[in-house]
């Protein structure tokens, strides 16, 4: 079992192809056993009905010989009739199944088959042989030389036939599945290679609506959301850098909408001051039915909030980024407090 696991191919591709071909073979060699067995049993078939049909003749030919007792007559009605071709030999036996006459011309062949029919007294018969029924057997042998040349030549069409079709299922079956699975399943394999270096733009081509261009799209999505999630936190690294360049409180409010609602995937966005009254400092989008609310300090006191409307539940990694956004906020404020003062 080892040394057959050693042996048989690792690549997905061959593991499919082996498995495919083998299955081809078996089925292709079944049906051309089934095809030669029904071709042998048809020619044997043919063979006996015409064998059986040519002894009847011969029969016929030589009772009414044997009828006028003439032992002449009937040795050169052997003769002759063994002088066909598809006859070896001929001979007539008594009851007892010994020779009494035969041809001269017996030829030799290892393809014989020996047909043996009771020759039937007659009344002129009785004389001779009393009341014996049978009173003999006549026994011909048939060259079978020339069906065994037949059944041979269609076993030599049948088995090119099942060589032609092998061949052409298993072109066939590489094509569609290379169509079908093997360049589906390269390209997955190429964009994986790029997932793995670190390169989240590589798109995968998908048509169709089977499971490979399903899994297709399942990648692009997922490198899409990817990419999306690491440009968001390239961003968001990048922002504390963006309102430490702010002078007023006014600019860092307004960087920080615009910043949200250009880096996340949001309805609206507006920060919100408490004071004595909430006041809204600075917004963008729709404003109503706030999904999260991330709170804002000022040394260490909260002041407002940003609220964010969404379609949806935020991911970890946006909440996450927006924690972040609303410390870099707070921590400005702070700087540009300290300032003023």
């Amino acid at each position: 079992m080892l040394s057959l696991n050693k042996r048989f191919p690792k690549s997905l591709r061959a593991k499919i192809l082996c498995m495919l071909f083998m299955g081809i073979v078996a089925t292709v060699s079944v049906s051309f056993w089934v095809e030669l067995k029904n071709t042998k049993e048809r020619i044997h078939e043919e063979e006996k009905k015409n064998m059986q049909l040519l002894t009847s003749v011969l029969y016929s030919i030589l009772e009414q010989t044997m009828v006028k007792g003439n032992v002449e007559d009937v040795s050169r009605a052997l003769d002759l009739i063994a002088t066909s071709p598809s006859i070896v030999r001929i001979e007539i036996l008594d009851r007892d199944m010994r020779p009494r006459f035969g041809s001269e011309q017996n030829r030799q062949t290892d393809r014989v088959r020996l047909f043996t029919i009771p020759v039937r007294p007659r009344p002129a018969c009785k004389d001779c042989h009393g009341d014996a029924d049978p009173i003999g057997y006549i026994r011909i042998g048939f060259d079978t030389t020339g069906y065994e040349r037949r059944f041979y030549k269609e076993l030599t069409i049948t088995l090119g036939t099942s060589l032609a079709v092998l061949l052409t299922l298993t072109i066939l079956v590489y094509i569609c599945l290379q169509k079908g699975i093997f360049s589906p399943l390269q390209k997955i394999n190429v964009a994986m290679h790029y997932f793995g270096r670190g390169n989240f733009r590589y798109r995968i081509t998908a048509k169709g609506e089977d499971e490979l261009s399903r899994m297709a799209r399942a990648f692009n999505e997922m490198a899409r959301n990817i990419y999306k999630i690491n440009f968001r936190l390239y961003k968001v690294s990048e922002f504390s850098n963006i309102i430490n360049r702010c002078t007023s409180e006014e600019e860092v409010y307004r960087k920080t909408v615009e910043f949200l609602n250009r880096y996340f995937d949001i309805k609206g966005v507006a920060i919100v001051l408490n004071e004595p009254e909430e006041r809204v400092v600075s917004s963008l989008g729709e404003i109503e039915g706030f999904l999260y609310i991330e709170p804002i300090t000022l040394n260490k006191k909260e002041i407002g909030s940003i609220r964010l409307s969404a379609s949806r539940d935020f991911t970890m990694e946006e909440l996450s980024a927006i924690k972040i956004v609303a410390s870099s906020l707070s921590m400005a404020l702070e700087r540009i407090s300290h300032t003023t003062i």
